[in-house]
């Protein structure tokens, strides 16, 4: 007689019936959550406007492309890949635990491109319970990371004694710091123009426009702007956790102001999976 059988016996010969079993182990209530239709285009960007900064986008499909929009944590910009984007589906959770699902489907001309979002007066809200570190347990995590050691073989490129290195990739809390070390050998100081990271494809066809997605970091700990001459120095930068396809890469980007010592390098999914957990 094997454990389960035995139970069963035991609370039947209780009283119980195999009725009343069904109802106690009945013990909460479902619901279906209906979300609303949302059509996108690869032409044109639609904007999701929410009630509370966003927390976190959870996309059906590959295809469809999604930012939050620069300096705004409650809008999210939505565009299709392609016209051939199948039917899906689009998942946002906001920072005040609220969840928002959209049942996405493409058009190449959408009815509505900009969308407010508020909960009905009928709509009762999941009881999600949102951790979210604050700025100031981030900042610690970042300055503890720039004084580790690399713990993976750099992505680099170097130009005129100018480099600039990927030396860690760690995750904590479902966010991502990127180590980077920055280099001038030289005597004359590099005054940085613009600093951004950056998803794009990994070639591009002639026939078809660039697909780039902005990714702007939650922090970047340390100095971006400046590289002092003859130092090295070490830059933190915090962006919410994210997966890229094969066909994709993350860019980071530094311009020199009135220069030419712009530096690139591209970080590949199989990087991303190396991300260490802090210790």
């Amino acid at each position: 007689m094997n454990i389960h059988t035995y139970l069963l016996i035991t609370l039947l010969g209780s009283g119980l019936s195999l009725t009343t079993l069904a109802q106690v182990n009945t013990e909460f209530e479902t619901k279906p959550i209906y979300g609303s239709t949302l059509q996108v285009s690869d032409l044109m960007t639609s904007h999701l406007i929410f009630p509370h900064p966003i927390k976190s986008v959870d996309r059906g499909n590959r295809n469809i492309l999604v930012q939050k929009a620069q300096a705004v944590k409650n809008m999210l910009q939505v565009k299709a890949e392609n016209s051939e984007l199948p039917n899906s589906n689009l998942t946002v959770i906001t920072e005040d635990g609220g969840f928002y699902s959209f049942m996405v489907s493409y058009a190449q001309n959408p009815e509505n491109l900009n969308w407010s979002i508020h909960p009905g007066d009928s709509y009762t809200q999941p009881a999600l319970q949102v951790f979210d570190p604050t700025p100031s347990e981030i900042q610690e995590t970042a300055q503890l990371i720039s004084l580790k050691h690399r713990s993976m073989h750099p992505i680099r490129q170097r130009r005129y004694l100018t480099g600039m290195a990927l030396t860690g990739i760690y995750i904590e809390n479902d966010l991502l710091y990127f180590q980077i070390q920055l280099e001038n050998q030289t005597n004359i100081a590099y005054d940085t123009e613009q600093f951004r990271l950056f998803i794009r494809d990994n070639k591009q066809s002639k026939r078809s426009a660039s697909q780039e997605l902005e990714q702007i970091p939650i922090l970047i700990w340390g100095d971006s702007t400046r590289i002092p001459a003859q130092s090295t120095q070490t830059l933190v930068v915090v962006l919410s956790k994210f997966t890229l396809p094969n066909q994709k890469h993350l860019g980071i980007e530094l311009m020199e102001q009135k220069g030419g010592r712009n530096l690139k390098i591209k970080v590949k999914n199989r990087h991303l999976m190396q991300a260490m957990v802090l210790d």
